[in-house]
């Protein structure tokens, strides 16, 4: 009987990881705009939640360590949904970089490693600072950050969401292209 109720409770909790994990990555491809993503990912996250929330609820009056291992995996969802999320790293990004003295040798370093950049004259606290411009991945934001500290280790940066953009080149490619790129040599009409 002990084992049937740790089993169960190790499902429980498994489960929960899982919806919450599914539930980040949906929230953040409903944000991109991905609604057959979201779709699918919010079909598998309820299936889970329902079927995990009705087998503690049946039985959590008869074993309490039902609700702690809900619990449990309910807080443990949440940290792997942020660690999953993060590597993911689902969208695009504008990367604004402030340089008082490389602004030209940080734009010729970013587009030999093949991003494209707008360089604009501003001024700073200090005097005049260049003000780059970098709409890229945001998988490929280290890349760009990287680039522009070799030219620069004293540059400032911010970053945000770039919820639309026409086209946006990733020197690392595409990881759509990645997954179908075998499957589309296999079957030519995909």
């Amino acid at each position: 009987m002990l084992e049937n109720v740790l089993l169960l409770g190790a499902l429980v909790f498994l489960a929960e990881v899982a919806v919450l994990t599914l539930g980040t990555v949906r929230t953040m491809v409903t944000v991109l705009g991905e609604s057959r993503a979201a779709f699918c990912l919010g079909c598998l996250e309820m299936t889970l939640w329902v079927f995990g929330t009705s087998a503690v609820m049946l039985k959590v009056g008869d074993e309490p360590v039902l609700g702690l291992c809900y619990a449990l995996g309910f807080a443990c969802g949440n940290v792997v949904g942020i660690w999953a999320e993060k590597k993911l790293a689902l969208g695009n990004v504008v990367v604004r970089i402030i340089s008082a003295w490389r602004g030209a040798e940080i734009a010729q370093a970013l587009r030999a490693a093949g991003f494209g950049i707008t360089t604009v004259a501003g001024e700073g606290s200090a005097g005049p600072v260049t003000v780059q411009f970098v709409v890229c991945k945001r998988k490929d934001m280290k890349l760009v950050l990287s680039a522009a500290r070799a030219a620069d280790p004293e540059f400032f940066y911010t970053f945000e969401v770039a919820a639309g953009a026409s086209d946006v080149y990733s020197p690392s490619g595409s990881r759509v292209s990645r997954v179908l790129g075998p499957l589309r040599r296999l079957v030519p009409q995909w």
